[in-house]
């Protein structure tokens, strides 16, 4: 299998089978950003050189959650670990690319059906909780 080292900014690629996968669910927001926080920083702790956070099932993400992520990449950077992003909404992709962020985050166009991890927002359930 041929592996494929994802750009900065560029994309989107294919994860490698490699990748742990953390799904997000549900909004990413001043409500959510500390649960979601803890979780991914856990996550940080079991993953390989390769975190993506799959975003597919994000609806909503303001500056706060734009926070979490930024603070997590940089935990990531610490620790030897790329943080990539994936298949995020047209609006959150659109967020990204208004604030640059694009060129920050590897960015992934899909997940593998079988992500391993889930973290979820508050979206009809409650704080952010770990499936």
């Amino acid at each position: 299998m041929t592996t494929l080292h994802p750009r900065l900014g560029a994309g989107p690629w294919p994860i490698p089978a490699s990748a742990t996968i953390v799904h997000l669910r549900g909004e990413l927001d001043l409500a959510t950003r500390e649960a979601v926080r803890e979780r991914l920083v856990r996550a940080l702790q079991h993953s390989t050189s390769l975190l993506i956070l799959d975003l597919s099932d994000v609806s909503f993400c303001d500056a706060a959650g734009l926070g979490v992520l930024i603070g997590v990449q940089h935990q990531a950077r610490t620790l030897n670990i790329t943080l990539g992003l994936a298949a995020p909404r047209p609006h959150l992709a659109k967020v990204l690319h208004l604030t640059d962020l694009n060129h920050s985050f590897p960015i992934y166009g899909t997940t593998p059906a079988t992500g391993a991890g889930s973290v979820e927002g508050r979206a009809g359930s409650g704080p952010a909780a770990a499936r």
